[in-house]
């Protein structure tokens, strides 16, 4: 019944109008031969049915698309998924007592800048564009300030700079920590920074989430940490300070597929970086895109970390009466990166008022929203274009204290506090691996859609490409003295070509987007200063083994069963071991593709470069012994060529069953065989070996490769592996 899906299947249609076309032409004194062998119709006429076919198919499925596009809407669900397994939450105490009062010590921090210039060269002309123009202030330990201005002002990129974030550029200034110069690795290990558009990973819990930074940011060996019970007591602190605690057994999830409310993301995200102990928070637009109850509730859990003694600076755009009114300090800056105010707010905003009214700006109506008049007094419809407020700001009283308060930083501060860290990282190399093992391991486990879905796409075609031979003279029933014909033969080569080919598209396809999310999230992480690229090149490695392993055993298995191969236990292992190589292949280097380039697209190009590399070099669409001159280069280079020879080779050498050559096939005329001879006496055969080694393959592949074709195949590996670690240590593809 399968012919029935072939009379269906388009591409069948249009490999049979191709075929006729070529091989009916004049040119060919044997065409119908050659179309018979491969069980091709014989005659011009089928050009004609293919269109006709194919032009029809074409209209309906354009029609069903339309219709499907106007009447079916998918929409995502918000639907909160809890673990099925009780979460540990620490020591037995932690569960019966409150952890509002819990803290780990730090050390506050005054963190001031002076006179900041950063410079990058604009992308046409080799000009260099100012975007920070002398920048100076101080974030307070224990208070709140905002970085405010119009669009394109520098707010993030001032914030960036500061919080060591730009990678690119020159930067020009002097950093101070509590009288101290800004130090990368104490800096980082003692600074948070919550990105505007946070990315997490969707398959994890909140609490799970949120312990491992704590996990990877807190040094266990600190006896005020505790160890790994005093983490995580500290995580249920962190979960109830961000009032996370009632969902905490939640899975992120993501916004296609449902999960957290962007503003339960928010708050996420804070506690992620508030899960590290820090001294000082960045927060990029933490109130963006939120309704006022949930900006309330973001900036209330901002407020808490600000009164523990933290230092909290935030950018803001347009905020509400009530959220401008927590803040305690204002950084304010125009187009240019210049300065227009910076100071205190003062109860209900007013010396931010006063500082406004007293340079001729009307006065704020009863009950009008400070940020919004303050924006549109320099900056809106109503500005005066003859006011200069950057130096207006620079004689101002308020600019004058700024200076004296930055002159009065002593040259030798108090060494007690001094942030200092001997390690780079919290914890050891070691450690830091295991913690991303463990990591990776249960986000595949949660990956039903990537997992799941490619162990049913191998068990489905294993079994659609075998069950072929389900009901022909197939091998599983052949004795030594069955004959086969040349297509049986051929069908069974084929089905081992599309076995490597369509898992391999389906692995690397489904590794792209899966570890694109991964890598963005570990450039999160390492923005942070908590772990290296090696950690996770390892544990994806690790963690996507098991599956590889299964995905060819399961494929192995089913596929064996159906078209009955010469089996012996020798023959399927190596067969599996093919397979493995070939799976880990294409899924390997979908991650080093997602890696090497900004975005999934751009990865696809690769993957589909890869694929036609491999489907043309492999030695079925065009045989081994065609490829000449310069050709040559991609037969003996593309993986698919080795890894096609070591199962063929394995699966057909030594077997010395019949196949018996059609009349004047090319095969017939290998065997140096005649019409008449056929005719007149026996039929014209060799033996199965002989039809895959010498003829089929023209003696280019080879048994003696077999140690040849597995080292090139773990070569490739370890080039694909390579390329990942070189990657994800080499790049960052996120705005720096």
């Amino acid at each position: 019944w399968y012919i029935w899906i072939y009379w269906a299947n388009p591409m069948a249609w249009c490999l049979q109008g191709l075929a006729s076309n070529e091989f009916m032409a004049s040119k060919y004194d044997n065409g119908e031969v050659l179309l018979a062998i491969r069980g091709f119709q014989i005659g011009s006429e089928w050009i004609g049915y293919a269109f006709a076919y194919m032009i029809p198919y074409m209209l309906v499925s354009t029609a069903f698309l339309g219709f499907a596009l106007k009447w079916n809407t998918i929409e995502p669900e918000q639907v909160h998924v809890k673990e099925k397994n009780k979460v540990s939450v620490g020591t037995a105490a932690a569960l019966d007592q409150s952890t509002s009062q819990f803290n780990l010590p730090f050390i506050p921090v005054d963190l001031s800048f002076d006179k900041i210039v950063y410079e990058v060269e604009a992308s046409k002309g080799g000009e260099t564009l100012r975007l920070l123009n002398e920048i100076s202030g101080i974030f307070k330990a224990g208070r709140m300030c905002a970085l405010m201005g119009s669009s394109g002002a520098g707010k993030t990129t001032l914030m960036d700079v500061i919080a060591m974030r730009k990678t690119s550029g020159t930067i020009e200034g002097e950093i101070k920590l509590n009288g101290f110069l800004q130090e990368r690795t104490s800096f980082l290990r003692s600074s948070g920074y919550v990105e505007q558009f946070d990315v997490q990973q969707a398959e994890l819990t909140v609490r799970e989430t949120v312990t491992f930074c704590a996990r990877l940011r807190l040094d266990g060996e600190d006896p005020a940490v505790g160890g790994d019970a005093g983490k995580l007591r500290y995580v249920d602190h962190v979960l109830e300070t961000m009032e996370l605690t009632d969902i905490q057994t939640l899975l992120v999830g993501s916004y296609e597929e449902g999960g957290l409310s962007f503003e339960q993301r928010k708050r996420l995200a804070i506690a992620c970086e508030l899960a590290g102990s820090p001294s000082v928070i960045f927060l990029d637009e933490p109130t963006s895109g939120l309704d006022s109850r949930g900006a309330l509730l973001v900036m209330r859990a901002m407020k808490r970390i600000a009164d523990t003694g933290r230092t909290v600076c935030a950018t803001i755009h347009q905020p509400s009466s009530a959220v401008f009114e927590m803040f305690d300090d204002l950084i304010l800056l125009k187009k240019g990166g210049n300065v227009v105010f910076f100071g205190e707010l003062g109860e209900g905003s007013e010396h931010l008022i006063e500082y406004f009214e007293s340079h001729g700006v009307p006065e704020i109506a009863f009950g009008e929203n400070p940020a919004a008049w303050m924006l549109r007094a320099y900056a809106g419809e109503g500005a005066s274009a003859d006011a200069d407020w950057g130096e207006i700001y620079k004689q101002s009283s308020q600019f004058t204290s700024l200076r004296n308060e930055l002159a009065a930083i002593p040259e030798s501060p108090d060494e007690s506090k001094k942030l200092t860290f001997e390690k780079t990282y919290a914890v050891e190399g070691y450690e830091r691996i295991k913690l991303m093992n463990a990591r990776l391991t249960t986000i595949y486990k949660r990956s039903p859609a990537y997992n799941g879905t490619r162990l049913l796409i191998a068990l489905f075609y294993a079994f659609l490409i075998g069950s072929v031979f389900l009901r022909n003279t197939g091998p599983r029933s052949q004795g030594s003295d069955t004959v086969w014909e040349e297509n049986q033969v051929d069908g069974v080569i084929s089905t081992m070509f599309l076995s490597l080919i369509i898992i391999g598209v389906t692995s690397i396809s489904m590794a792209v987007p899966v570890m694109k999310k991964m890598r963005d999230v570990f450039y999160k992480h390492r923005a942070s200063g908590m772990l290296k690229h090696d950690s996770i090149a390892w544990a994806l490695a690790v963690a996507e083994s098991p599956y590889i392993i299964l995905v060819a055993f399961l494929f192995g298995l089913v596929y064996y069963a159906t078209v009955g191969l010469f089996s012996t236990a020798e023959k399927f292992f190596i067969f599996w071991v093919f397979f493995v190589l070939n799976v880990a292949i294409y899924s390997y280097f979908g991650q080093a593709f997602i890696c090497l380039v900004k975005d999934i697209p751009t990865a696809g190009a690769l993957v589909g470069a890869l694929i036609g590399y491999n489907v043309f070099f492999s030695g079925l669409i065009v045989k081994p012994q065609y490829f000449v001159g310069p050709f040559q280069l991609g037969y003996y280079t593309a993986p698919g060529r080795f890894l096609l020879e070591g199962i063929t080779m394995n699966q057909f050498e030594g077997i010395k069953q019949t196949v018996e050559a059609r009349d004047e096939s090319p095969f017939f005329f290998f065997l140096n065989c005649t019409s008449n001879v056929a005719v007149q006496t026996e039929s014209c055969s060799g033996t199965m070996e002989q039809y895959v080694i010498d003829y089929y393959f023209g003696g280019r592949f080879k048994p003696e490769n077999f140690w040849l074709d597995i080292g090139v195949c773990l070569g490739y590996l370890v080039l694909a592996r390579f390329l990942t670690w070189f990657s994800l240590m080499k790049f960052n593809y996120v705005n720096t």
